[in-house]
């Protein structure tokens, strides 16, 4: 099981701050499988389409994950993914 935590407007959407789940053995096919189970409002703010960059900020392990391979990046048993909002400010 790899373990999810959620902050800011993220963790307002699904409702929860952690969970653990299932069936990714990379970042993408984990963000699918958790907007299967948290719905629509989440795969919109998550998944990356060609018309959308994705609007998080995602670590694996503590590591952003372009610097470990993107959504391509493979996810094992006992790892840790942070999804962040972007933030903005002035």
């Amino acid at each position: 099981m790899t373990r999810v935590s959620f902050f800011g407007m993220v963790r307002d959407i699904i409702g929860e701050k952690e969970t653990q789940i299932a069936g990714g053995d990379s970042v993408k096919s984990l963000l699918q499988a958790l907007s299967e189970r948290y719905g629509v409002s989440f795969g919109e703010k998550v998944l990356k389409t060609p018309e959308r960059d994705m609007d998080l900020i995602l670590l694996l392990n503590g590591r952003h994950i372009e610097h470990v391979g993107g959504l391509s990046a493979p996810v094992k048993n006992e790892d840790h993914l942070t999804v962040f909002p972007l933030v903005g400010g002035g």
